[in-house]
């Protein structure tokens, strides 16, 4: 009753509230919010399809791996590689060019990530994998990375990261430069 006095206000005829608007009112909140609940029973049916869908590509990528698991020389023999540039491809033709500008971002980090992790353990690789991040995943390390990424000019990546590069430029100098904000 609240929800409906809050939503359509009280009419009153002289002092008396029109019991015939209080049920249409009532009957009108009801048809509206069984109109909500069958979208979002649509929703939930639909996340409900997303998540089995997915559960079967786990499944499946879970099949692929043999019972012993992944050997070591699936790693030396470039078969990670292989499966990532496919994979940077295949986001590229959905997301556009910011896809590429990220995979090149990381396959300097890709390549380090390689040559220093050692897996003959797992104490081994857990060291190895703290020492690699120390090494190469600070922000001033990933700023040189992006910065020289940015301005080599025989990298293109596309007219996405174009614009979001001169959209980053503008808010930065709007942002410190308001005075100059005009110009631009």
């Amino acid at each position: 009753s609240s929800g409906i006095n809050a939503e359509y206000g009280d009419h009153v005829m002289g002092s008396k509230v029109s019991q015939a608007g209080i049920l249409q009112r009532a009957a009108d909140y009801i048809r509206e919010e069984e109109s909500r609940n069958k979208e979002l029973d649509a929703e939930i049916v639909m996340i409900a399809s997303r998540i089995d869908q997915r559960k079967q590509q786990i499944a499946e990528h879970q099949r692929k791996i043999p019972e012993n698991g992944v050997s070591a020389a699936c790693f030396s023999s470039g078969m990670v590689e292989q499966e990532y540039r496919a994979f940077v491809e295949e986001q590229a033709r959905i997301s556009g060019g910011l896809m590429r500008l990220y995979a090149t971002l990381f396959e300097p980090l890709f390549g380090s990530f390689n040559s220093m992790i050692d897996n003959t353990s797992l104490d081994s690789f857990c060291r190895s994998a703290h020492r690699w991040f120390a090494e190469n995943c600070s922000l001033s390390k990933i700023r040189q990375l992006a910065t020289s990424l940015i301005t080599d000019p025989n990298l293109e990546f596309g007219p996405e990261v174009e614009e979001v590069g001169r959209t980053n430029h503008l808010q930065v100098d709007q942002e410190h430069f308001p005075q100059n904000s005009r110009l631009l």
